[in-house]
């Protein structure tokens, strides 16, 4: 409850509150300032109303009175607003209407469409000093015609320059292809050689399975088998060993026929080893290789023994071979049997004989080969000579007939 006092001239009410809408009204069309002069006005109106109309004037007449009050106050409100948006209209269109010259934002345009042509007038080429034009200038003269791009892009693809990258690139192409071509050249030459080579060792083979068989002939009863294309023991890849010669007792002895310019004696791909194998893969008791060329080294000869292994110079058409197949049957032969013993220094005697026998043989049929060599060359000799002599005759016949 409000506490009111007063002295005749000056009122006091402490903690008023009233749920007066027009009284809410009236003050929310004003500023904060002014609403206790709107207060102190309104409860003056009031009072003055009761006062002239009496204690008993009805509430009514009171309500009437201050919905005026706030009518006016409230048109006063409303034409103080209308003026301040007035002056902020009047204040945009000074200040952003594009279309006033003095406007803010019209000013701003105007610079910018100044910039803006001023810009494009120096990015303009076809304007000469004009940024645009003069950076055209300088890319004409890097990447124009005659420029320099194009004269360090002549200079180095230049393939008569020396030192140009295309020149460069001419001689290394050049190089690759003489490679090429001298690495296809030497494929097929050797390509060549391996079929000559292959050729060659097939047509040994043949040559050395009809000379075992001419000997087997001569003994009876053994058993010849051509085996240079068929797998042995070793397995199905493994064709070591040309050619098996089966004695009458189911001894076995195995050939290798080689047509090659060198033989390595030991080693994994030495040929001992390698009659080791085929002595494995063929399951024979002797090995012999026979070499259609002085392919061993000068410690073995035309004809070495080791242990079972027999190496062996015989190019198909001499005796070596055969004497190689006699010596295999004897070694086989030589082989202890019950209660028997074997003079072993009698046969190493005997294969000693053999070696230099086979070192004569040899020896003689190189002389004669080149006997046979002479022979032939005077041969050609004389058969040159004597068409030169019957040129000349001939010559001097149709002299004396033109004379």
């Amino acid at each position: 409850m409000a506490h009111v006092t007063s002295d005749g001239q000056i009122t006091k009410i402490d903690g008023l509150v009233t749920e007066n809408r027009a009284l809410a009204t009236l003050l929310a069309a004003n500023d904060a300032d002014e609403w206790p002069a709107l207060v102190e006005r309104a409860v003056a109106v009031g009072a003055h109303g009761l006062v002239t109309m009496g204690l008993d004037v009805g509430l009514d007449a009171v309500r009437n009175e201050v919905r005026r009050e706030v009518e006016r106050v409230t048109g006063l409100a409303e034409t103080r607003v209308g003026e301040m948006l007035g002056a902020a209209e009047a204040a945009y269109q000074q200040q952003l209407d594009p279309d006033i010259r003095t406007s803010v934002l019209s000013k701003s345009l105007r610079e910018f469409h100044r910039w803006q042509e001023s810009f494009f007038s120096s990015m303009d080429i076809d304007q000469a000093g004009s940024f645009g034009g003069r950076l055209v200038e300088r890319l004409e003269g890097l990447v124009g015609s005659g420029g320099v791009l194009e004269q360090q892009l002549a200079a180095a693809l230049d393939p008569a320059a020396d030192g140009s990258a295309l020149a460069k690139l001419r001689l290394e192409v050049l190089a690759e292809i003489r490679e090429l071509r001298d690495s296809v050249h030497a494929d097929h030459g050797r390509r060549q050689e391996a079929k000559r080579g292959t050729h060659k060792g097939f047509q040994f083979e043949d040559d050395i399975e009809q000379r075992a068989r001419r000997w087997a002939g001569g003994i009876g009863g053994c058993i010849v088998e051509r085996t240079s294309t068929t797998g042995g023991t070793l397995g199905r890849e493994s064709l070591v060993g040309d050619v098996v010669v089966a004695f009458p007792d189911g001894s076995r002895v195995v050939i290798e026929a080689k047509h090659t310019a060198r033989i390595t004696l030991t080693g994994p791909d030495g040929i001992l080893c390698e009659l080791d194998r085929a002595l494995s893969n063929r399951e024979a008791d002797i090995a012999i290789c026979v070499s259609a060329q002085d392919a061993y080294p000068d410690e073995v000869g035309s004809f070495s023994v080791y242990g079972n292994r027999i190496l062996v110079v015989d190019d198909g058409t001499g005796g070596l071979l055969d004497v190689a197949l006699r010596v295999s049957s004897m070694l086989i032969n030589a082989r202890p049997r019950d209660g028997e013993t074997i003079d072993r220094a009698a046969l190493l005697d005997q294969l000693e004989r053999i070696h230099h026998l086979g070192k004569r043989f040899s020896a003689s049929k190189r002389t004669l080969t080149e006997a046979q060599r002479s022979i032939d060359l005077a041969k050609e000799g004389l058969d040159s000579l004597r068409t030169d002599l019957m040129e000349s005759a001939e010559a001097a016949i149709d002299e004396v007939r033109t004379g």
